[in-house]
């Protein structure tokens, strides 16, 4: 009996930072969309191929997933300000971003 390894995938905390920074250079605020947009474009050459893997019946990457999982991390921690579909960077973001 052969046991499958699991695949390697960029663990969720690596995203915090780069969601960060795409939003700061967004302006500080953007939509949801656009945000993913600009994360992706950020860390495409980083991501691993299990981060491609399709979830959710084939219609999600896990790096999108595991981005939206930290962005709620965000949010809950106070960085990311959240209003329907619309983020805004909070001070303590910008605090962050300034010693990073």
């Amino acid at each position: 009996m052969m046991l499958k390894m699991p695949k390697s995938q960029t663990p969720k905390p690596s995203y915090g930072p780069y969601i960060l920074a795409a939003l700061s250079d967004l302006g500080g605020e953007a939509e949801i969309e656009q945000l993913m947009d600009e994360v992706y474009k950020s860390m495409k050459l980083l991501l691993l191929p299990a981060d491609f893997d399709l979830l959710y019946n084939g219609s999600t990457p896990r790096w999108r997933s595991q981005a939206i999982h930290m962005l709620d991390g965000l949010i809950e921690e106070g960085y990311v300000e959240q209003n329907d579909d619309h983020l805004r960077l909070k001070n303590k973001a910008i605090k962050y971003l300034s010693r990073h």
